[in-house]
């Protein structure tokens, strides 16, 4: 009983302050929304395309594309006849490119996954448990840079999907075929034009599992941190009816925003730089900091940036097929990404890193 009165006034304030605190809450987040919004469609009004670039041959892309998200692969599901089709032929392009094998098997780099829960679903309200995967496999080719000494960019991009619902097939032109066509088109290009830093390029399998292929590069030992410089992820970059690109990072990695700034004065897209700040600065807003593998590499502490474009009417749908494809914005998206990985380049080889 002594106990209780001596804790009554600190209980109090305690109470008092949940109450100020969850009270005002709803009112809070709503103002941090509406903020996060405006800096959003201010962004939006301020970028100003540029010309267009022809760098990159958008044809080869869209046959890429078009055979990944073919009904002969059957959606791409890990572990199923279509994804095993889809990383041997992406192997394949590796080796027709030139890439070094840099898997723990050649190029592949087999993994399996345990039935297991991802926080990620639960948060956007999603089955939250994943069944496993016996038979599922990255893909990785190295492609060395002109100064010895530098820490390679990892490009990554998954080809996985989620295969066939009964007899129905999720294609996955987008998600993403678009990433994986878009990574070999670069690769191609960075051979004959290559950068200062070493570039890995990761096609990883069972992201729609759990981000289970990137997580795999880490358990497994095959890559660690402190190996890499820098992480770009790929991961639907074919439509938006705006013309509109995201970059997500630059909360969490500041000294990106000059070179988007600079980026945007390149690119033929709009860039936004957004959908990456906690809650307490951006309320509902979505964060996509974890929405795809490049959220392992942040939590590995390995700097990042996410290219994509927002979720549309035919995500994770049936219709999501190759001839919904803008071609002329996807094409420009990935020359975006290009120039990118160029500015990027010399950005970090001034720090020798």
């Amino acid at each position: 009983m002594l106990l209780l009165k001596k804790l009554r006034w600190p209980l109090a304030i305690v109470v008092i302050a949940l109450l100020a605190y969850y009270g005002l809450k709803p009112y809070w987040l709503t103002q941090l929304t509406q903020q996060e919004s405006a800096r959003i469609t201010a962004l939006k009004q301020q970028a100003v395309p540029a010309a267009p670039q022809q760098r990159l041959d958008a044809e080869r892309m869209m046959a890429d594309l078009s055979w990944l998200a073919a009904a002969e692969r059957q959606g791409r599901a890990p572990g199923t006849p279509g994804g095993i089709a889809a990383r041997l032929w992406i192997a394949e392009q590796f080796a027709a490119i030139g890439l070094t094998p840099a898997g723990s098997e050649g190029y592949l780099h087999p993994y399996s996954v345990t039935e297991h829960f991802s926080f990620n679903r639960w948060l956007r309200r999603k089955n939250a448990v994943i069944p496993g995967v016996e038979d599922a496999a990255n893909v990785l080719g190295l492609l060395p840079g002109t100064e010895p000494g530098l820490k390679p960019l990892i490009i990554t991009a998954h080809y996985d999907h989620l295969g066939m619902h009964g007899d129905t097939i999720f294609y996955g032109a987008d998600d993403n075929a678009s990433g994986v066509a878009a990574m070999l088109e670069l690769a191609r290009y960075l051979t004959k034009h290559p950068l200062r830093h070493p570039v890995l390029f990761a096609a990883l399998d069972s992201e729609e599992k759990g981000l289970q292929g990137a997580v795999a590069l880490f358990r497994t030992g095959l890559l660690s941190a402190e190996q890499l410089r820098f992480n770009i992820n790929i991961d639907m970059l074919s439509r938006d009816t705006e013309q509109q690109l995201f970059a997500v990072g630059s909360y969490h990695h500041p000294w990106l925003l000059p070179l988007l700034e600079q980026l945007q004065q390149q690119s033929a897209v709009k860039l936004i730089a957004a959908h990456d700040r906690p809650w307490y600065k951006a309320g509902h807003s979505q964060d996509w900091t974890l929405s795809s593998d490049h959220g392992v590499f942040h939590q590995q502490g390995v700097s990042f940036i996410y290219f994509g474009v927002a979720d549309h009417a035919d995500y994770h749908t049936p219709r999501d097929t190759a001839d919904k494809v803008d071609v002329a914005f996807y094409h420009q998206v990935v020359e975006t990404v290009l120039s990118f990985l160029q500015q990027l380049d010399l950005a970090l080889a001034k720090t020798k890193l």
